[in-house]
């Protein structure tokens, strides 16, 4: 367990094997995923910043959140005009970085975000798109 004996050789192989199959620069392996959701948000925003959540985010994306001391929306469920709504308003308060976090397939009911569509709100408002993909490996694309 690496939080017990440390970051080893064997983690970082890992962690480059799966960055290159997934087609990323880089990967960082937690023992759960709730792990990597609760410690994710409190070190990348401040108290100037803006995070806006859809509604049925996993709970390990909501508790992580509500970790930091972001400024925090939260959008109705796949709804974009209401994730535009969120957008202006933290633009208004003058937020330095807005982050949207979405899960890319919902695991209360199985939906998939409208990544597209979401992705094109962000460049609209200039805001940075986080994505968990968790629920989506083996569930969508190849493998």
């Amino acid at each position: 367990v690496r939080f017990i004996c440390g970051t080893q050789d064997l983690h970082k192989t890992l962690e480059q094997r799966i960055a290159r199959f997934v087609g990323c620069e880089d990967a960082i392996l937690y023992a759960a995923a709730f792990d990597a959701n609760g410690g994710l948000f409190e070190p990348l925003l401040g108290e100037q910043d803006a995070i806006i959540s859809d509604a049925l985010n996993h709970a390990s994306i909501i508790d992580g959140i509500r970790l930091c001391k972001a400024q925090r929306w939260r959008y109705e469920h796949n709804n974009l005009a209401d994730l535009e709504r969120c957008l202006q308003e933290a633009k208004a308060k003058g937020a330095r970085f807005t982050l949207v976090f979405t899960d890319g397939v919902f695991s209360m009911d199985g939906t998939i975000a409208q990544l597209d569509k979401i992705r094109a709100l962000c460049d609209r408002y200039d805001a940075l798109l986080g994505i968990d993909e968790c629920h989506a490996s083996g569930f969508l694309g190849a493998t």
